[in-house]
């Protein structure tokens, strides 16, 4: 376990529930959990580290900010990653390829009750206030998380499909019934070149039938001209859009 300062953020490397992960919090994990707990993904073939300036984003919105590594992925990247998920074998065998990787979402999303139980164990966590979040691939391990733990009190996803690309019927989209009254802020991409933005909106219109009672937990941003990637502005907005939502919804009680 190592423990190193960084400003007034401080930063703690360790294992929850088996995980790797990466925590970021002001004063201690204990005080920030009070406030609220926040667990962040990463993209696909990424890793925790390259969430850095969301972490530290949450964590000094006052939140315990927990970067996690995907399964497959970082500290635990699998073997034959660049194998199984190469350029070649997405042309090749699509629907192969899009199921391992369909997988690794299943997979990831269901440890979260695991790391949520570890967390509320070491006083990290509190069950009435634990969000979700992430990019890409991450945002699309949050829209699944949110219907396996109902812990999860709010979700915002950034540049990420609840429609996934094969016609499985455990994909998000299928069950907006499911996700009220969990407060959902989807953030999108006009031009995303790998994230179609007419399913998220399209998910979003099927959620509103299903908020109606409170439609202010539900919000649907594209940022205009810009792709996956976003751009140095966009991305400064996602972080502190990320830290207001969760300042509404996690750090009070309803």
């Amino acid at each position: 376990m190592a423990v190193t300062e960084r400003r007034e953020v401080r930063e703690l490397s360790d294992e929850i529930a088996g995980v790797p992960a990466l925590a970021r919090f002001q004063g201690s994990p204990e005080r920030a959990a009070e406030c609220g707990t926040v667990l962040f993904y990463h993209g696909f073939s990424g890793h925790k580290e390259k969430t850095a300036a969301y972490l530290t984003g949450i964590a000094e919105g006052g939140f315990l900010a927990i970067g996690l590594d995907a399964v497959g992925h970082g500290a635990r990247r699998r073997p034959d990653f660049d194998e199984v998920f190469s350029d070649e074998r997405w042309d090749t065998d699509f629907e192969a390829t899009e199921s391992d990787f369909i997988r690794v979402v299943q997979d990831t999303a269901a440890e979260v009750p695991a790391i949520i139980d570890a967390l509320c164990d070491r006083g990290w966590a509190y069950p009435d206030r634990v969000g979700i979040a992430g990019r890409s691939l991450g945002a699309e391990v949050s829209y699944l998380a949110v219907l396996i733990d109902p812990r999860l009190r709010a979700a915002t996803p950034i540049v990420g499909s609840p429609e996934w690309a094969l016609p499985w019927p455990e994909s998000p989209h299928r069950h907006p019934e499911r996700f009220f009254p969990v407060a959902i802020l989807s953030q999108a991409a006009e031009n995303d070149e790998y994230v179609p933005t007419s399913g998220i909106r399209a998910f979003h219109h099927l959620l509103a039938q299903h908020y109606v009672a409170d439609p202010a937990r539900l919000e649907y941003v594209e940022y205009p001209g810009v792709g996956h990637a976003l751009s140095p502005q966009f991305n400064d907005q996602t972080i502190r859009r990320i830290v207001t939502w969760f300042r509404r919804w996690l750090a009070q009680s309803d």
